[in-house]
């Protein structure tokens, strides 16, 4: 579920009243302040911290991964969720693999996207060993 559904899924909580902030990020800040003062905020943040865990508790039983990191601008904000989504994806994966599995924030901020590519061209070079590749020269006879 991203950002744009949960701010959807807030705007109709609320009978189609807008929701306060002039882009996703605002919206998406606003429904969290909310939450402490608003009942319906909070059903909406809580529907989605299930939503989310069944998503993880899914990709934990296909996967069987050692780590879930959730990153992204929504995650950061939504931070707050993660024991929610913890507790949502326990009561719906299978045991051993969920224990076997941690549910992280990304420690990368929201800006982890770019990092990792910017690590992509030291991989190669180490990999490389710091000796750039010789071009390739093709043999071929014009006829």
């Amino acid at each position: 579920m991203g950002a744009e559904a949960i701010i959807d899924r807030y705007r109709e909580a609320r009978r189609g009243r807008a929701v306060p902030g002039e882009d996703e990020e605002s919206q998406l800040a606003a429904l969290v302040r909310a939450a402490d003062r608003s009942p319906t905020a909070r059903l909406v943040l809580d529907e989605t911290a299930g939503y989310l865990g069944a998503g993880v508790a899914n990709l934990i039983n296909l996967f069987n991964p050692e780590r879930v990191v959730l990153g992204g601008w929504a995650a950061m904000a939504l931070g707050g969720l993660l024991p929610a989504v913890r507790e949502a994806a326990g009561r719906q994966a299978l045991r051993q693999p969920y224990e076997q599995a941690s549910i992280e924030l990304c420690r990368l901020g929201v800006d982890a996207v770019a990092l990792g590519a910017a690590t992509l061209p030291i991989a190669r070079l180490l990999t490389a060993g710091g000796v750039r590749p010789r071009p390739v020269k093709l043999a071929y006879r014009e006829k």
